[in-house]
């Protein structure tokens, strides 16, 4: 998918929050704060703090993010972080040093309807989708990600059936109330609702299959994150969700019906304007404008952080990925880089990371679909040292000093990764801009 159809050439980089974050009610912590909240003790650190705002930029904050609707939601710290009571360390004498992903559920033929439930309401859309997202490559990229921590397929194989075995296989007219995961010889019941929005003909419940997931948890399981075909939904209120992750539990649910290229007319994704061209000054002031906010002239600091830095690099790597020629194989492609970024970051909640208000960052949260493409797949500063501190000082024993060796191994598997996917011709230009951007970090170690 080009990312160039429009002419816009990104020219100047919207780097700090957008001009309609501060009539919304947010504002980035100072940069004394941020640094202090790099560090276990709440200090500033002794070292300058080298990382700019071409780096890791803020949040940008725009109308109906999630920060909008929460803009006092409270930063987490290492040093906060550490003290949360509901964290689960990473200790080796608990011996639960692996986490663990569930393959997506096969479909019994007892329950063959099923398999309609993965399609879109407009199916004459889903043959653009291109294949669902690739397990073995979810595994790669989060032995990359999460370095340091095994990772593991789940072994037991799921499968989905029915709950009632006397159920007749559901009619289009109706839909049964429940249907079952099974897993070894155990089942859990799931709940079956319509979708509210009609997108898909049915909708499984996530308390339900975060019961199951709870359930089937390997003993050295450190977190366990199970991937779903199907569309989820959390509670009554809600129309659906993504993803979830119960950290105290150790257990995520991500699903991958909603991230199908084939809604994105629907949820009106401007391809070329995700990460990282979603830090784009034009685009920005474009959706700044419907609250009334004139665009202003890009500020010195501005044009001087658009000419060069990593934020500058992965820009123009992404706007020079070369299109595919085969759609399917671009839609699997952005497919799965959906999917794997909010793996990644459900996983993250496990480790009891909250959400971060600090910098435009992989654990932000997100309120619908236009904002999760427009934010990264990297770690912040404050939230990378959250996980080195558990991968390194709590699993490995190591020292501070390690934490940074770990840091530099870490850019470096995942660049690896990212030639992985070029190989593999899954590559996009969120993962070219993410490899650009990795290489620019390693420089400056």
């Amino acid at each position: 998918m080009s990312t160039k159809h429009n002419g816009c050439q990104h020219q100047v980089l919207q780097l700090d929050s957008s001009p309609f974050a501060e009539l919304g009610g947010y504002a980035q912590p100072a940069i004394k704060l941020r640094a202090a909240a790099t560090t276990t003790s709440g200090r500033v650190p002794k070292i300058p703090v080298t990382d700019s705002f071409s780096t890791f930029p803020a949040p940008l904050v725009l109308p109906h993010d999630d920060l909008n609707y929460d803009p006092n939601c409270p930063a987490q710290s290492v040093k906060s972080w550490l003290q949360e009571k509901a964290r689960n360390k990473v200790l080796p004498e608990h011996s639960r040093d692996t986490i663990y992903v569930g393959h997506i559920p096969q479909i019994g033929e007892e329950v063959r309807y099923m398999r309609d439930w993965t399609m879109p309401a407009s199916v004459s859309a889903v043959e653009d989708d291109g294949a669902s997202p690739n397990s073995d490559l979810i595994m790669s990229y989060l032995k990359a990600f999460y370095h340091g921590m095994n990772v593991k397929f789940l072994d037991s194989p799921l499968r989905w059936t029915t709950w009632d075995k006397t159920s007749q296989p559901c009619r289009q007219v109706a839909l049964p109330k429940y249907v079952a995961l099974a897993y070894g010889n155990q089942s859990t019941r799931i709940r079956v609702r319509r979708s509210p929005d009609g997108a898909f003909a049915a909708q499984l419940n996530l308390d339900d299959t975060t019961d199951a997931a709870i359930a089937m948890l390997p003993l050295d399981a450190y977190a366990l994150v199970l991937l779903v075909d199907h569309d989820i939904h959390e509670n009554d209120d809600d129309d659906f969700c993504c993803g979830r992750a119960y950290g105290g539990s150790r257990v995520a649910v991500v699903q991958a019906a909603r991230y199908r290229p084939s809604l994105d007319v629907h949820e009106k994704i401007d391809y070329t304007h995700m990460w990282p061209l979603s830090h784009c000054k034009a685009f920005v002031d474009g959706l700044c404008a419907v609250e009334d906010l004139k665009p202003q002239r890009p500020t010195k600091r501005q044009l001087e952080a658009s000419r060069g830095g990593p934020m500058r690099q992965a820009v123009d790597a992404a706007m020079a990925t070369k299109p595919y020629s085969d759609p399917q194989q671009a839609s699997s492609a952005l497919w799965f880089s959906r999917v794997a970024r909010t793996v990644s970051h459900e996983l993250g909640h496990c480790f009891g990371i909250a959400h971060c208000v600090y910098y435009a960052c992989n654990m932000q949260g997100t309120a619908g679909m236009s904002e999760d493409v427009r934010q990264p797949p990297y770690l912040c500063s404050i939230c990378e040292a959250k996980v080195g501190h558990a991968i390194i000082c709590e699993l490995h024993s190591g020292k501070d000093e390690d934490k940074r060796v770990w840091a530099r191994e870490r850019h470096e598997a995942l660049r690896v990764f990212c030639e992985e996917l070029r190989a593999s011709d899954m590559h996009t230009s969120m993962w070219q801009g993410l490899d650009a951007w990795l290489a620019a970090r390693l420089a400056a170690f």
